[in-house]
């Protein structure tokens, strides 16, 4: 056998070499932007007329322009939602649910799911009888789950009002929204209606529904599931109006006790027209798609996404759960196209992978480091990370641990730290789109446009209002926001459009003004490009002596903390004229790991609390980032006057410390703080 000639090898050799190099370096640089910049510069149709010198500009979405109808249904008009959800249904497909039951994945077709749907409507509706209050409306209390699509599913097919909650809100919390929904009927659990039963105080409340083998629930008649499914026929449709509510959206943290927004199948069907305006026609929902609910139902937006699938027959995966590692586990069975993780799944699912990059050896580690940098510059340029050595290497095994088919993942626009949607665009290769929308505009008002890379990473906004709403800002004096503010306008955030509800369920004194506009509890920021960034609420937003404004932000301060790598979770705790700050921190494990190497301190997690030094380290890293975000005057705070305290776990519902829909439980984090 003849040698192999050296120069063979060499040139080969180099050759490689240079391959290597073209894609790790020179092939992203090499592609150009995914759409002209031009077409992200101006982002939203701007009136030429201001109404009052009170308010900002209105602006609408570039897709229906000033003078152009807002979208109120989607593309095939469907009358009300359960023609939307009976078109999905006749999509013939096996698998129109995914469950996962320990490590094997069970489906249900089209047709099961169909004749499930509509016997237990039918049931459902023998129940309540006719002789029950109209509207007549069942409380939805289940995990995620066929029973709570299907419970779901039949309230909208008998035109019954589905009140979905979280299940995994505290008990009392529940029993408060049971009892102001003055429903008949609780559908639940066997577990939580054993948990509730001691604590319901809901004269109106007749029949419980429970999943599961019953129990005793007190003085409420208990009914297996499966037998409203039995025995009944739906005889005739139940009449539906567009006007009339389909569902009722009860807010996780709504100050001064339970508030549920009405909303009709007109809001419901006109934000998801707006939903599918926002995508390219390429990139459209359709029976092909798999949905993956992560998120609990009584989330706005996930429900309203949910509403999404179901109309266009996507197959439904369920994997309602907070922790991020039974959330990989079961999206490598259900293998989703699209999902909802709002910031509380989203911040665990961040940390679960950094944890795994930060493990690897150091050289590995160095070069995992420099690829991510050259995806974020590939982003930054409105370039999706292709084909190059990193993406080889890395990103393939990340996009595979969530079943390597996601392409559209929505996250919490308002809530989830820029450094986590930063990671989740340059890492897993799917398109991440921000949203934001409380329940008064059925869950969504704005979306990031799907080719702007850069949505929420440098300004945190959320992107421009969708096709089926239109925004502006109002003075908000008493916070000190003002529409002719400079650089750009601030106030309250105000709404109109076919999307938004106008009434309180059980509150008859609620109606939307005759100018259709309802002014959100919220304050916004309009950008130059369109896009509005979300900068507090009316408990957020306070007078401080602290900041040289005289006013401080805090949701927009607890964003440029949260940008620092040391950190996971911030809360910032602040009373108007107090002259110091009380932040709460989960930091990052790892981060205080390598500070105890460098400083050779004693750390453990569990008892992180006994170790002054790590709340001191803790301070400086954010005082660093506060700075970096412009909150210079953070470093001129003494010590005593900004006061860090660490906790050892994330920001979660087991803590207290969080709602299911990830949004911080100010009065938990207040209380913690002064037991310190």
């Amino acid at each position: 056998m003849s040698a192999v000639d050296p120069a063979t090898v060499v040139l080969a050799a180099a050759a490689a070499l240079a391959a290597a190099v073209y894609l790790y370096y020179y092939s992203p640089r090499a592609n150009q932007p995914d759409v002209h910049p031009l077409q992200l510069a101006q982002q939203a149709s701007v009136s030429r007329v201001r109404e009052s010198p009170r308010e900002s500009p209105v602006y609408r979405s570039k897709s229906a322009p000033e003078g152009a109808r807002l979208l109120a249904t989607p593309p095939d008009e469907p009358r009300d939602l359960r023609c939307a959800f009976r078109a999905g249904r006749r999509t013939q497909r096996p698998d129109a649910l995914r469950m996962v039951a320990g490590d094997k994945l069970c489906c249900l077709s089209s047709e099961e799911l169909a004749g499930r749907v509509r016997s237990f409507a039918a049931g459902l509706l023998r129940l309540l009888g006719e002789s029950a209050a109209r509207p007549r409306s069942a409380v939805l209390a289940l995990p995620g789950s066929a029973e709570a699509v299907v419970a779901f599913q039949a309230c909208i097919e008998a035109g019954v009002v589905a009140i979905p909650v979280a299940a995994s809100e505290p008990a009392a919390a529940l029993a408060r929204v049971i009892a102001h929904s003055g429903s008949a009927v609780l559908v639940t659990t066997a577990a939580l209606a054993t948990t509730l039963a001691p604590l319901l105080d809901a004269p109106a409340l007749a029949h419980i529904v429970v999943a599961g083998v019953p129990g005793s629930s007190g003085a409420a008649t208990l009914i297996p599931f499966g037998d409203l499914e039995q025995g009944a026929v739906l005889d005739a449709d139940p009449e539906i109006s567009p006007a009339d509510i389909a569902y009722v959206l009860y807010a996780a943290d709504a100050p001064g006790g339970p508030r549920g927004v009405a909303v009709t199948h007109a809001n419901a069907l006109a934000a998801l027209a707006g939903l599918e305006s926002g995508l390219p026609p390429t990139q459209a929902v359709s029976s092909s798609d798999v949905f993956m609910s992560v998120a609990p139902m009584a989330e706005a937006a996930n429900l309203a996404l949910i509403n999404l699938a179901l109309m266009r027959g996507c197959s439904l995966g369920l994997a309602e759960t907070p922790d991020a590692e039974e959330f990989a586990a079961q999206a490598c069975l259900v293998r989703p196209t699209l999902t909802y993780v709002n910031s509380l799944v989203t911040r665990d699912l961040v940390q679960l992978f950094r944890t795994h990059t930060q493990q690897y050896p150091w050289l590995e580690r160095r070069l995992f480091e420099s690829g991510y940098r050259c995806a974020v510059d590939s982003l930054m340029r409105g370039v999706a990370p292709k084909v190059n050595l990193w993406d080889l290497l890395y990103a393939r095994h990340f996009r595979s641990a969530l079943g390597g088919r996601l392409r559209l993942l929505y996250v919490d626009g308002r809530r989830t730290p820029s450094k986590d949607i930063e990671w989740l665009r340059a890492v897993h290769g799917a398109k991440v789109i921000p949203v934001f929308g409380p329940p008064e505009t059925s869950g969504v008002a704005t979306a990031g446009q799907f080719f702007d890379y850069a949505t929420a990473i440098e300004t945190h906004n959320v992107g421009p209002p969708l096709a089926c709403n239109e925004i502006k800002l109002v003075d908000a004096e008493h916070a000190g926001l003002l529409a002719e503010d400079q650089p750009n306008p601030r106030g309250a955030v105000a709404v109109r459009g076919p999307n938004v509800a106008g009434l309180w369920w059980n509150d008859p004194s609620t109606a939307t003004p005759d100018d259709g506009w309802v002014v959100l509890p919220c304050y916004g920021e309009i950008l130059p490009n369109g896009t509005i960034d979300i900068i507090g609420s009316r408990e957020t937003v306070l007078a401080s002596a602290l900041s040289p404004t005289g006013r401080l932000l805090v949701e927009r301060l607890e964003h440029a903390l949260a940008s620092s790598p040391a950190v996971i979770d911030v809360c910032v705790a602040a009373q108007s004229a107090s002259s110091g700050l009380g932040i709460l921190v989960y930091p990052q494990p790892m981060e205080l790991a390598a500070a105890a190497r460098r400083m050779k301190k004693e750390y453990r997690l569990q008892s992180i609390s006994s170790y002054p030094w790590c709340a001191e380290y803790i301070r400086q890293r954010l005082v660093e980032a506060g700075q970096q975000a412009g909150f210079q005057w953070l470093a001129q705070l003494p010590a005593a006057s900004m006061r860090v305290k660490l906790v050892a776990g994330p920001f979660s519902p087991a803590n207290a410390l969080a709602f299911s829909d990830g949004a911080f439980n100010r009065a938990a984090v207040q209380a913690a703080l002064d037991a310190s």
